[in-house]
């Protein structure tokens, strides 16, 4: 029997609290192994999407802008979440690069997928890596985002992952995802 097979759902999932973003829900399972009860709290999102945006010359795009969280601006790669109006985590991937860059490229596809964090969130960050990447356009921010870009190789990217300038979790794994393509 799996772990999984050890649960067993004995109310029906409440939404405790929305946001734009997330909602807060709790449902009460029993582990079968001990008769025990616990209300999971999880944390319902979209799906999200992280961009390796490559420049012809090989440089990737990195964002900074301010996290609450942290309180401190984080050195990212752009990305957001999957809208509804999305076909494809692709074609999320390539808006949410022209929205927050201005830069727009081709061949955009999957080269990972995470869940962020299963012990209490349901959704993927998908990580889709976009070729020849040039800028067109302004970024179309919206009123909250203060975005900064720059183009940088991958020997500076590496220092900046050793030294934690980028820390970002998500963005790890993503260029992970893209380094072991290209290594």
């Amino acid at each position: 029997m799996s772990s999984a097979d050890q649960w067993k759902s004995v109310e029906k999932k409440q939404e405790i609290f929305r946001t734009k973003i997330f909602a807060v829900c709790s449902e009460k399972f029993k582990c079968l192994r001990t008769d025990a009860e616990i209300d999971f709290i999880t944390l319902s999102s979209w799906n999200w999407v992280n961009v390796i945006a490559r420049t012809p010359e090989g440089k990737i795009l990195l964002i900074r802008q301010f996290r609450p969280g942290t309180m401190r601006e984080e050195v990212e790669i752009p990305g957001g979440c999957i809208d509804p109006s999305d076909p494809s985590p692709e074609h999320a991937a390539a808006r949410e690069l022209l929205e927050e860059t201005g830069y727009a490229g081709e061949n955009p596809r999957i080269i990972g997928k995470v869940t962020p964090n299963p012990a209490i969130q349901g959704n993927i960050c998908f990580t889709v890596q976009i070729d020849n990447v040039k800028k067109i356009s302004e970024p179309l921010l919206e009123d909250t985002e203060c975005i900064e870009t720059e183009e940088v190789s991958l020997d500076v990217i590496r220092e900046m992952i050793s030294s934690g300038e980028i820390r970002h979790g998500l963005v790890l794994n993503a260029l992970c995802f893209h380094l072991m393509k290209i290594d």
